[in-house]
């Protein structure tokens, strides 16, 4: 039973590093696609914290509402029991 356990937990700490790295990556494109169109640098800073935020956002409609993330599929109070 232990080691089931650890197995789900392991499971769930990939997700989140999957759904990390995703949303990093993104970002990484929104700024890249900006600058290579000579967006204001300032904008750019500006911009940053507001995809992030959209992301986390999405993230919650999509996975896990708690966690934020869209890799970790929500599972209500009923259904862990």
């Amino acid at each position: 039973m232990g080691d089931d356990m650890t197995g789900k937990k392991i499971n769930k700490a990939k997700r989140q590093i999957g759904d990390q790295t995703t949303k990093g990556a993104v970002i990484g494109v929104v700024i890249y696609v900006l600058n290579a169109n000579d967006v204001d640098p300032m904008l750019i800073s500006l911009l940053v914290p507001i995809v992030s935020s959209m992301l986390a956002w999405l993230s919650t409609k999509i996975g896990d509402p708690d966690l934020a993330c869209m890799f970790n599929p929500h599972v209500d109070d009923e259904t862990k029991k």
